[in-house]
């Protein structure tokens, strides 16, 4: 084992999900680092994944409820900050923005040398509230790390200094897990009980809610929809079924988090209303991914935004790939080289670049093929640890100090001289804004309910919903 002596924390604001960051401190660990997951909770798959392989794991409440708690958030800050600093780590690395909220100040007050943001992905750089606040925060950070092209010129576009935007590190799987060579496919046209010959399109994504119509936090594009693109697949199925009616679309994946039955339940009546429930079947849940996708003629990523979606397990599989251009589907599948993009929110655009696929099956293969060299020289983990521990071992070798009781006391006093601003922003458009609206929402509801009399002691007439003046 190298022996590099740095500890390292990694900071995840749930426990479930986060593959990347079990596979990034694994990794780690492999090469010298003492590694610690500092996760949302102290039970969950993420957090038995951690203990099983022998990681230390430690439990923070990341959640910020719109009550008088909010003004304890700075204490939180420093409670962190303290425990960060008593840890003596070379290396806080946050991902997701519900965890950078956390990571990014205390680790600053901490004197933390090496402090880093790995973003997911663009989403948060194209939304105006969370963009501002990014762009003004992510300066007391020594780097920020993309995953994907997109989101680093965002950040350029935001003005953050170039010396902080580190090099495009992507989050992808295990080259060992993700191989035609040594998978089987999984027969999933026996197990649906259809015919040999019909064509399969998969799509491999989690089902998410519906994104809110409104809020500064949610990039236009996406307002209102599924973010996966779920609305635009099953709009495009009766065109594809127009060229090859032996063609099913299967969708691979289930519900995400609490309001996972009720995001199933919304897709299944979107495929019934749409006419299509014998062409596009959800089949929820698949173990052996690697061997789904060896079943599929192509496999489609029609996501509104997205950092790779799944594009990154589809081509390792050399599968002829479809992808929405957006975020960074781009760099993984390269127009008419390692498959075929086409436009976002574009049902028409969609089955247009299905159909070439399925119609040139030699084509389709050749692009799968270009597209798992293509993975392999860039995109998984085995490419991506070995970067990431450049970018620690160079920043840590650059750092002139570490830990300095000194710089805790004036960063306590500065900060929110400095920062206060954008807090005060962070409040107002994540939760007074939107919460505000929805208790009024709920107080006008009531009132409309209650007899005339009664509500014109609370709220004069001229105010209450349903009358006219």
């Amino acid at each position: 084992m190298i022996q590099s002596g740095l500890r390292v924390c990694h900071v995840f604001a749930g426990t479930e999900g986060g593959s990347w960051v079990f596979d990034q401190l694994v990794r780690l660990r492999d090469q010298g680092c003492e590694v610690t997951a500092l996760l949302g909770g102290d039970s969950g798959t993420l957090v038995e994944r951690c203990r099983d392989a022998g990681l230390r794991t430690v439990a923070f409440d990341f959640t910020v409820r719109p009550t008088l708690a909010l003004a304890l958030v700075p204490w939180r800050f420093l409670k962190l900050a303290l425990w960060m600093r008593r840890e003596r780590f070379d290396v806080v690395q946050s991902h997701v923005i519900n965890s950078t909220i956390f990571a990014r100040p205390a680790a600053w007050l901490a004197d933390v040398p090496v402090r880093l943001t790995m973003v997911t992905g663009p989403f948060y750089m194209q939304a105006p509230a969370t963009r501002m606040t990014e762009s003004a925060t992510c300066i007391i950070e020594t780097g920020i790390i993309p995953s994907c092209e997109l989101t680093a010129q965002l950040y350029r576009e935001a003005g953050v200094p170039e010396r902080l935007i580190c090099e495009t590190l992507y989050y992808g799987p295990a080259a060992a897990l993700f191989d035609p060579a040594t998978s089987t496919p999984l027969g999933l046209r026996a197990t649906l009980g259809l015919p040999a010959d019909t064509l399969l399109i998969g799509v491999v994504a989690m089902f998410y809610q519906r994104l809110p119509a409104t809020g500064a936090r949610i990039p236009p594009a996406t307002r209102g929809r599924l973010v996966k693109g779920h609305e635009d697949l099953i709009a495009a199925m009766p065109l594809i079924l127009e060229q090859f009616p032996q063609a099913r679309m299967l969708f691979i994946g289930k519900g995400w988090g609490p309001q996972a039955p009720q995001c199933e339940a919304e897709i299944a009546e979107l495929i019934a209303a749409a006419g299509m429930a014998d062409h596009i079947l959800p089949i929820g849940f698949v173990a052996d991914v690697a061997g789904a996708y060896l079943d599929l003629d192509v496999s489609v990523q029609a996501s509104l935004n997205e950092n790779l979606g799944g594009t990154v397990e589809s081509l390792l599989m050399a599968r002829p790939t479809v992808a929405t251009r957006v975020g960074g589907m781009v760099d993984a599948v390269v127009d008419g080289k390692t498959g075929v993009v086409v436009n976002p929110s574009d049902p028409p655009s969609l089955a247009h670049g299905i159909a070439a696929l399925l119609m040139d099956s030699e084509w389709a293969r050749a692009l799968g093929q270009a597209g798992r060299a293509r993975m392999l020289a860039d995109f998984t983990i085995d490419v991506t640890a070995p970067r990431l521990m450049q970018i620690y071992t160079r920043q840590r070798a650059a750092a002139t100090g570490a830990w300095r009781l000194s710089r805790l006391v004036l960063r306590t006093i500065w900060g929110p001289l400095r920062f206060g601003h954008v807090m005060a922003w962070v409040v107002l458009t994540s939760y007074v804004v939107p919460y505000g609206r929805a208790y009024a929402s709920v107080l006008l509801n009531i009132l409309a309910r209650l007899p005339r009399k009664a509500a014109a002691v609370i709220v004069p007439s001229r105010h209450r919903p349903g009358r006219v003046r």
